[in-house]
């Protein structure tokens, strides 16, 4: 496949993003390197783009189009469509390791003038164009997925709502409340409730870098959206020091709770062989399991519930290095339903949460065959026929 070399700066123009805080909530996106973080009611940039991530997670280029606004943690790009389609620019960027071109600072971060040196090889337009054709259908499958994901997950939460807000449960017409719960319910701290708490930790000078097998290690930054995991930035123990590991091991379900950092008290669910079938944790990260496992599913989506969120942001007492302990969780109170409620509930919700899993383990496959064939189209190994 016949290609031409071009600096960066032959094929688009960076932007600086600005500051959002003055900007009222709305429709526009805004993003910074670390991906959406809200809403607002003007716009910096529209059209297609790739934004270039200039402080944090230099890993994370991102593809935008349409109207959009960038913080100044992010670069937005005007791309030249007569040399490259933007789509596939973004691909191409994707899967270069921009690791070594960063400043070498605490906090890696890069500059417009760094990225407009880098070289990249682009064969013509409608080549490019048939590519990320190919592509992009991986990436139509991947977001479908991705929506049937939310609109489960968000079945499950109204039902939660329902039944352990509201208390409208089945037969709740029938039933007699005291001191504003069921009769028969409790409200006890999770020690009493009854939990297994567990952290882990890593190897005497921390994880090697290097080390691309073994058993994987994660932490607070694996703690994202339900059924959400980004295997890009997934470190290794070796076998050997995770079978020695008498805690932080993973059993096959259980809650994860982001443990110290900005975000504790942040929780997921792993379950179903998602993401890994078995994985360790470090010591910013607890796993936690309802010793009585029918309360698993309510536990997590109990603890999921904004309300526990500020709970346990204002259970932290350092305020130099954020961070929850052990006794932190086990005094935080929560509504215990019957047994009874509580099984009927997972009727319903456990085929949902089991749909949910399969679909994101579909993703991580489609994931890794549209990247086994990123390189072998762009190096021309794979005909691309035009027609």
């Amino acid at each position: 496949m016949l290609t031409h070399r071009y600096k960066l700066k032959q094929v688009l123009k960076i932007g600086n993003g600005k500051d959002h805080s003055i900007l009222q909530d709305g429709e526009y996106p805004v993003y910074g390197s670390g991906g959406l973080m809200r809403y607002v009611d003007s716009y910096l940039y529209e059209g297609e783009s790739i934004l270039l991530p200039r402080k944090g997670t230099l890993s994370n280029i991102q593809y935008v189009d349409g109207k959009f606004w960038t913080v100044d943690t992010c670069y937005y790009s005007v791309i030249d469509q007569n040399i490259a389609y933007p789509y596939y620019l973004y691909r191409l960027l994707k899967s270069c390791d921009l690791s070594g071109l960063d400043s070498g600072a605490s906090i890696p971060s890069m500059t417009s003038k760094t990225y407009y040196g880098i070289k990249v090889e682009l064969p013509d337009v409608q080549t490019q164009q048939k590519i990320a054709s190919i592509l992009s259908a991986y990436d139509n499958l991947i977001e479908n997925n991705n929506k049937r994901i939310k609109i489960l997950e968000q079945m499950a939460e109204n039902l939660y709502k329902e039944w352990f807000v509201r208390f409208r449960f089945p037969n709740y017409q029938n039933t007699e409340f005291e001191n504003g719960i069921p009769n028969g319910w409790k409200v006890e701290n999770l020690d009493d409730f009854g939990i297994t708490l567990d952290t882990g930790s890593r190897p005497s000078g921390g994880i090697d870098d290097s080390l691309c097998n073994g058993v994987p290690s994660l932490g607070a930054e694996a703690i994202k959206e339900l059924a959400e995991f980004d295997y890009s930035s997934v470190k290794y123990v070796p076998i050997e020091y995770y079978e020695k590991m008498k805690r932080g091991k993973f059993d096959g379900n259980a809650i994860l709770l982001y443990k110290d950092g900005a975000y504790i008290g942040k929780t997921t669910i792993f379950r179903n062989g998602f993401p890994f079938v078995k994985f360790a944790v470090n010591e910013h990260v607890f796993l936690i399991k309802a010793n009585n496992f029918a309360y698993q599913n309510y536990l997590y989506f109990t603890l999921h519930q904004k309300e526990y969120f500020y709970t346990m942001q204002n259970l932290n007492r350092n305020a130099a290095q954020p961070g929850l302990s052990h006794p932190d969780i086990k005094r935080v109170k929560i509504v215990v339903p019957v047994e009874s409620v509580v099984e009927k509930y997972n009727q319903i919700i456990e085929p949902l949460l089991d749909v949910v899993f399969q679909l994101a383990k579909i993703n991580r496959n489609l994931i890794k065959q549209r990247d086994m064939l990123l390189p072998r189209l762009m190096s021309g190994k794979l005909e691309v026929r035009h027609g």
